[in-house]
């Protein structure tokens, strides 16, 4: 069995640095109209956050996942009866009403707080139809593990098949004619480009110096 050599912290610090760079450069992608790379985000966040098992968190490795992140959400209305995501808004661009993430509303629906990273990461932010809730952790492994973020899963689960292809939000438009039809866009990706805010303002908030990287200034 081969050896293995622990990584020194500044090369841990360097790899933020580049994390950072690709998250910003892939957010800025999708705010422009490439939605799929909504996947490679979701990717992204999987690298900083998801620690289990032998899979490490950097920003784990780094101590800088034990503490509060940047919630735009809030918690789910336990008296709201409808679907529910405060991730996403709606948007009117050329082709129609699409799904958004909140922060291309301008202002956020309410005022973003400082959140515990275990109740940030596991309690739930969307609700569909059916009473199905995922919280952000759930989100991100789905794309990121099953939907085409590291792997394409032959199976998905029910719940996000129901979510990602069957529009279990009920979100939809009321055409000319009285036709309801789904909104544009998808809204799993949609959240993943809100987490991403989520966590960029949160790292920029507590360790501003790993925004200085050559990779970002170099593209």
């Amino acid at each position: 069995m081969k050896r293995k050599v622990a990584r020194p912290k500044g090369e841990l610090e360097k790899e933020l640095q580049d994390q950072i760079a690709i998250l910003q450069s892939d957010c800025a992608a999708f705010d422009r109209g490439m939605d799929a790379i909504g996947k490679r985000i979701g990717l992204s966040l999987r690298v900083l956050l998801h620690h289990h098992g032998t899979s490490q968190a950097l920003l784990e490795q780094l101590n800088l996942r034990n503490d509060y992140f940047f919630d735009t959400a809030g918690a789910l209305d336990p008296k709201n009866l409808i679907p529910e995501c405060n991730l996403i808004s709606l948007q009117v661009g050329p082709r129609g009403m699409r799904y958004a993430p909140t922060l291309t509303a301008g202002s956020y629906p309410r005022r973003p707080r400082l959140l515990h990273f275990a109740a940030w990461w596991g309690q739930p932010v969307l609700k569909d139809l059916k009473g199905q809730k995922f919280c952000r952790r759930e989100l991100v492994s789905h794309v990121a593990d099953t939907d085409g973020g590291a792997h394409v899963d032959p199976k998905l689960d029910e719940a996000y098949m129901d979510l990602s292809r069957n529009n279990s939000l009920g979100w939809v438009v009321t055409k000319v004619g009285g036709a309801d039809e789904p909104l544009q866009g998808k809204p799993e990706l949609v959240c993943m480009r809100q987490i991403a805010e989520e966590v960029l303002m949160t790292l920029q908030r507590r360790y501003p110096k790993a925004f200085a990287s050559p990779l970002r200034s170099s593209a």
